[in-house]
């Protein structure tokens, strides 16, 4: 899917096994609690339980996502979402969870959710903007900090309705 903004054209698609060195690169150093490998990456893009979507513009990656399907809860869980300091500002992260939320109403999902440090206001800041509301406290912690549970509705895409004239 493209997105333009400010002459900037974003494309968002399904991440490939190429695109797992440089995710496991982002991955080391802004979630190093995970234990990931490109190896283990690219298990998780074809399994269809997640779905790994890269942001590039051009030939240049920008930015990712993971997302986790509870389909028999009809909720969808956002593992992990980034954005290339370079590319920060420009909206990248937002059209990004545009598409996610898109993925939600594809599989009819109702829910997303996502788990987020409390320290991490910049997170807070982007999931607020997009209409993510604080949940409640998660009962565990991630490297000793407190964990918050943020979510946000998935409402059906409107429809039209035609009416007629008898």
């Amino acid at each position: 899917m493209n997105y333009q903004n400010q002459g900037i054209i974003v494309e968002i698609e399904k991440a490939r096994a190429t695109d797992a060195e440089w995710i496991d690169e982002k991955i080391r150093i802004e979630f190093p609690y995970t234990e990931f490998t490109p190896k283990k990456i690219i298990e998780r893009m074809n399994n269809p339980k997640y779905l790994v979507l890269v942001a590039h513009q051009e030939n240049i990656l920008t930015g990712f996502a993971e997302i986790e399907f509870f389909l028999d809860k009809k909720e969808i869980r956002l593992n992990a979402i980034y954005v290339d300091d370079a590319w920060r500002g420009q909206k990248i992260a937002t059209k990004i969870v545009e598409h996610l939320v898109e993925e939600c109403r594809r599989v009819f999902a109702e829910r997303l959710f996502l788990l987020v440090r409390t320290s991490n206001d910049g997170a807070k800041e982007l999931y607020e903007k997009n209409g993510f509301t604080f949940e409640k406290m998660h009962d565990k912690k991630i490297e000793g900090e407190k964990i918050e549970v943020w979510s946000r509705k998935i409402l059906p895409q409107a429809t039209h309705i035609r009416r007629y004239a008898s």
